[in-house]
């Protein structure tokens, strides 16, 4: 009977041992790392000069269309009054041109005067034709000018950085302010090979600051096609030499708190 009851015990053992190793592990849920990216522009002038006003400090809310900052104007009003005086030679060049080869037309007409004449008359109005479009065009391009030495917001947002300050010369091109823009927020993250069968494109996920004061939410948006190597401000040294995946996830509901950089943690959506 001892040897039954213990062959039965020993039996129970075993069984439970084999369940036990065997059986269905729990699904952990999908954790990883990232930090919040926010879409920024460097503003600055198409046209070199002399810095003359910046209008917005560091923290300040800027909207589309104000004006940023300002260059010394008075050199491209100069060009453009001496662009605008050209063509009204042109024009008077023009016109002149246009009589004199009518009349010559109509002397050639009548055999007064040769054709060769005639021919030089009708090439002379071209050419003052030319010289008139010329002269617009030079006149448009020194008003596009004067009209660049304003540094205009392209979209609403946060002043980042001033960087420069009144009265600096300037080249085309060097930035002046530093703006985050207003609108989509979205996290980069990394995710291994072996977990890229757990989402796709659209897959809800919840982000978490380290305050855990608001759960954001968002969705993926998209998947790099390309493995790297996970970079270090992102995992522990151990996971850092992990080849992964750059995925970017679009936030739904972002709002001031968020700031560029700052580092969050993301998990898949119960």
């Amino acid at each position: 009977m001892k040897k039954l009851l213990f062959l039965l015990a020993l039996l129970l053992i075993c069984g439970g041992g084999y369940y036990w190793y065997n059986r269905p592990q729990a699904v952990q849920p999908l954790v990883l790392y990232g930090n919040i990216d926010i879409r920024q522009v460097n503003t600055a002038f198409r046209v070199g000069g002399r810095l003359e006003s910046m209008n917005f400090e560091e923290g300040d809310m800027v909207k589309k269309g104000d004006i940023l900052a300002t260059l010394d104007d008075e050199p491209f009003q100069n060009t453009k009054n001496q662009a605008t005086a050209k063509v009204s030679q042109a024009v008077a060049a023009y016109e002149n041109a246009k009589r004199i080869n009518k009349r010559k037309q109509t002397l050639c007409r009548s055999k007064t005067v040769s054709q060769q004449d005639c021919d030089t008359a009708q090439a002379n109005q071209d050419m003052a034709a030319a010289d008139l479009e010329y002269a617009k065009s030079s006149a448009e391009l020194a008003q596009t000018s004067l009209n660049d030495a304003t540094l205009i917001a392209p979209a609403d947002g946060v002043v980042l950085i001033r960087i420069l300050e009144p009265g600096t010369m300037i080249s085309a091109g060097v930035p002046v302010y530093t703006i985050s823009l207003n609108g989509k927020m979205w996290v980069r993250a990394y995710i291994k090979e072996t977990e890229l069968g757990r989402v796709k494109i659209g897959t809800p996920v919840e982000i978490y600051t380290d305050s855990g004061s608001k759960v954001y939410h968002g969705r993926l948006g998209f998947i790099s096609s390309t493995a790297e190597f996970t970079p270090k401000s992102i995992e522990t040294a151990s996971l850092r030499t992990d080849l992964v995946y750059r995925i970017r996830i679009i936030i739904d509901d972002a709002d001031d708190y968020l700031k560029q950089g700052m580092p969050v943690t993301v998990k898949l959506a119960e």
